[in-house]
C-alpha cells in the first residue's frame, strides 16, 4: 500500500457502534497494542494500560458496569439498560483504558498524559480499521464511577480512566461520515 493510500485508509475512517463477530485474532490484538505503544510519550512514562474483555465475559461485566453506575447515583432507566445490553450483546471485544498518573512528574503535566493515552486509543483505532474491523470508544459502561475502573485492575488513586473501545466486524457498511472542511479549522501565523 503506498503512503498515500495508507492516509486514505486513515482518512475513511469512521466509529461504528454495532459491530458483532469475528472480532480480532489474538495475533490480530497483539498488532493493536503494539500500534497502542506507539503513541507519543513525554519522558517514556510508558502510562497506558489496557484490561481485554473477551465476548464469554462481556455480559457479565455489563452486569456489573450497570450495577456500579446505579450505585454511584447516576440513574439507568430501563430502556438505558435494555440499549446497553443489546449493544454489548453482539461486541467480540471491549478493550478498557487507562493510565497510570505520574504523579510527581513536573516535567510532563497530567494534560500530556492524558494526550498520550487518547493518541494510544486512537492508533488502536486506526490498526483496527485497516484490519477491517470497526471500533467505537464509549465512556458509559460505569467508565465515571471508582468501581467500574476498580473491578478491572485501575485504582482510581492511581490511574485515570478513559473509557472502552469495542471493536468487531461492522453490522452494516458505514455511510461515509460528514467531516468539517479541515481549511474552516485552520489558519496560518505569520509576524506582523
Amino acid at each position: 500500500m503506498s503512503s498515500l493510500a495508507s492516509v486514505q485508509e486513515i482518512i475513511s475512517r469512521r466509529s461504528q457502534k454495532l459491530v458483532q463477530a469475528p472480532g480480532p485474532s489474538a495475533v490480530q490484538i497483539d498488532t493493536l497494542l503494539k500500534a497502542a505503544v506507539c503513541a507519543p510519550d513525554h519522558s517514556a512514562l510508558r502510562a497506558w494500560r489496557f484490561a481485554l474483555i473477551h465476548r464469554e465475559n462481556i455480559d457479565t461485566f455489563a452486569d456489573l458496569a450497570i450495577a456500579a453506575t446505579r450505585r454511584s447515583g447516576r440513574e439507568v432507566t430501563p430502556q438505558k439498560e435494555q440499549n446497553t445490553r443489546k449493544w454489548l450483546s453482539t461486541v467480540p471485544l471491549l478493550i478498557g483504558m487507562a493510565y497510570k498518573i505520574s504523579h510527581n512528574n513536573e516535567k510532563v503535566p497530567e494534560i500530556e498524559q492524558t494526550l498520550s493515552m487518547g493518541a494510544a486509543a486512537m492508533n488502536i483505532q486506526n490498526a483496527a480499521h485497516m484490519m477491517g474491523f470497526s471500533s467505537y470508544w464509549s465512556t458509559g459502561l460505569g467508565s465515571y464511577t471508582d468501581e467500574v475502573p476498580e473491578a478491572l485492575g485501575f485504582d482510581p488513586l492511581d490511574y485515570r480512566f478513559v473509557g472502552f473501545l469495542a471493536i468487531g466486524t461492522p453490522i452494516s457498511p458505514a455511510a461515509p461520515a460528514q467531516r468539517p472542511s479541515p481549511e474552516t479549522l485552520t489558519t496560518t501565523w505569520r509576524p506582523n
